[in-house]
């Protein structure tokens, strides 16, 4: 049995990480649909033309008194920026995991092909994201958006598993 090299330890750590946000993601999504902020901010990627939150919350404070019964609520903004950023965190770790599989490609079952459909499932994720916010939160939209969630969460365990080759038995060891 090989020993890891640092890349593949690396990309250890990496899918351990992802599989940790992957949870976290889909916890932040159900903070943001359950205070009813799922169009606390009705542009994408930005809220209200800002990438900070603070910024975004003072446009708002700003146009409720500027624009009275416009009936913005600025609370609203932050979980639905935080699980932007998390999940955006967490496709960027998923790429980061797709570079490193690809490095090891030649290694000893290493998987390659479930980390690039890793990348594609996240990208279509990111599509739903948008969609659901752009949409007005269409039912169909936020469905798939949560089963993709999950359906990503379940993928990274499987690859975690993959690469720590979980699980071990016995006669798996070339070593007797």
């Amino acid at each position: 049995m090989q020993t890891p090299t640092a890349s593949q330890r690396w990309l250890r750590r990496f899918c351990i990480l992802a599989v940790l946000m992957a949870a976290g993601v889909i916890i932040l999504g159900a903070w943001t649909r359950l205070s009813d902020a799922g169009l606390g901010c009705p542009d994408w990627p930005g809220c209200y033309g800002h990438l900070d939150v603070r910024k975004a919350i003072a446009h708002v404070a700003t146009t409720n008194e500027t624009t009275p019964g416009a009936l913005r609520e600025a609370h609203k903004t932050v979980p639905e920026m935080v699980h932007r950023y998390f999940a955006s965190t967490l496709g960027l770790v998923i790429i980061i995991i797709a570079a490193l599989s690809f490095v090891n490609r030649k290694r000893e079952k290493q998987p390659l092909k479930l980390p690039l459909f890793l990348v594609a499932l996240v990208i279509f994720q990111g599509i739903l994201g948008m969609w659901t916010v752009t949409m007005g939160l269409q039912p169909t939209i936020v469905m798939l958006h949560l089963l993709g969630g999950f359906t990503t969460f379940t993928l990274l365990v499987l690859l975690t598993a993959r690469v720590f080759r979980w699980p071990s038995f016995l006669n798996d060891c070339d070593v007797l």
